[in-house]
């Protein structure tokens, strides 16, 4: 990726600063939703003309009506996980990640990464382009922690990897920590396998209106599940039944984040027509060691 590129984004670190950005950018925020709205079809699938940072060319997005939602009553399509790229096939997610990891973090080719994915387009995109990377998948306990399967796919549990300390430059979470009940364990694993000054580049669902994170489940004293709000459940490359969302986060992550040993986090929120980058601003959310 070319890295003339840069990743427009504005950075958060506390839900006043969030507050602030609204205010100040009410006239715009609402410019950006008739935009959107104006590219909306109810139902039919459509493409949005953009420059693809992966690529580094001209694309057209694509994106349907799968995981639409209602917003005032209007079918929405889920603008964060469409809009892929015909080139390289990364959806507005994925491509904004890359984008980030180029043009914000900067790795050198030789940089050592650690993905908690291993069956994603993204692993694949970094696989491409650095040469020391490892991915995982929670398999459980059938195989030991650390070993592969016989698809050769790693087995990690994030509460107790099995990596020596200070393993890695660079941690990517995608989309994952939402999944683990005991999720401060997994900030603090990701904090000891990361060596000094170290990044983690994290994402979770994030509510920017709530001050405490929304716990959606539990697990009991006994290890039963117990459900505090209807199931989530979210894509699983290794489930088809998907994977439980045991919380929706809010601002107080940020400090118990810090509480697991990093610096400050930051959360980087990004819109682009240009980049195809569209949607309701959502964080990308960086921590250093």
């Amino acid at each position: 990726m070319n890295q003339s590129h840069p990743f427009p984004y504005t950075r958060l670190g506390s839900s006043d600063d969030y507050t602030r950005y609204c205010a100040e950018m009410a006239q715009d925020l609402g410019a950006r939703r008739s935009l959107e709205n104006s590219m909306m079809t109810g139902g039919a699938p459509f493409t949005v003309d953009g420059f693809c940072a992966v690529c580094s060319k001209e694309a057209r997005f694509e994106i349907d009506y799968r995981y639409a939602y209602e917003v005032e009553g209007v079918l929405t399509p889920n603008w964060r996980e469409g809009l892929a790229c015909p080139g390289c096939g990364l959806n507005n997610r994925m491509r904004a990640t890359a984008h980030l990891v180029t043009s914000v973090l900067q790795p050198s080719p030789s940089s050592r990464f650690y993905l908690t994915e291993r069956l994603t387009p993204v692993y694949e995109w970094v696989e491409k382009n650095f040469d020391h990377i490892v991915g995982s998948e929670f398999i459980g306990d059938s195989i030991p922690w650390g070993s592969s399967n016989a698809q050769g796919i790693r087995n990690e549990d994030l509460t107790k990897l099995s990596f020596d300390s200070e393993s890695f430059d660079f941690v990517i979470s995608l989309d994952v920590i939402e999944h683990v009940p005991r999720f401060e364990r997994a900030f603090a694993e990701l904090w000891r396998v990361l060596a000094p000054g170290g990044t983690l580049l994290f994402s979770v669902p994030f509510r920017m209106d709530l001050d405490k994170n929304l716990i959606r489940a539990r697990v009991t004293d006994t290890g039963e599940i117990e459900h505090l709000l209807p199931p989530e459940y979210h894509g699983d490359p290794l489930n088809a039944e998907g994977c439980l969302s045991f919380y929706h986060f809010g601002w107080e992550l940020l400090e118990q984040v810090q509480a697991a040993g990093f610096g400050k986090p930051s959360g980087l929120i990004f819109w682009s027509k240009h980049y195809g980058y569209l949607g309701p601003e959502y964080p990308l959310f960086i921590a250093k060691k």
